[in-house]
């Protein structure tokens, strides 16, 4: 992977990692820019029709949290990346895009530069590069 790819993964991974960490965290903590506390979100679930709201909140939430943690240190980049994608994915089509495309467009970038990581893996700069066999890098059947 060439120098110029691996800092620009790492700026990919530092974006989208960062900003769901800190939703995760303000969901779960209570804390943060980002705070919806998971009492308030669930209820906001609720009010959406969202099937059993309570499980699909903590769902959430974790997978902004330990995704977006996982991906900003480049560690199970591909899995975590895929789960952020399905989130924002489900985020853009049920909650933000029904409010008009301005709403949408943070969802739709993380949604999209989440499921770029999963094509293109963490980079270099990464766990994932420590810890990865070669054999097992892509989760696409597309050769690299």
């Amino acid at each position: 992977m060439t120098l110029n790819l691996s800092i620009g993964t790492l700026l990919i991974r530092l974006a989208v990692g960062s900003i769901m960490l800190i939703h995760g965290i303000g969901k779960l903590f209570s804390i943060g820019p980002a705070t919806m506390p998971m009492t308030q979100f669930t209820g906001f679930l609720a009010g959406l029709g969202i099937p059993a709201p309570s499980v699909v909140a903590w769902i959430v939430a974790l997978v902004e949290l330990v995704g977006g943690l996982c991906i900003l240190v480049g560690f199970l980049t591909r899995f975590a990346a895929f789960a952020v994608a399905i989130n924002m994915l489900a985020a853009t089509l049920l909650v933000h895009l029904p409010e008009g495309f301005s709403d949408s467009e943070l969802t739709i970038v993380l949604c999209l530069a989440s499921f770029a990581l999963v094509s293109i893996g963490a980079g270099t700069l990464s766990i994932d590069e420590l810890v990865v066999d070669d054999r097992s890098r892509s989760m696409l059947p597309v050769g690299e």
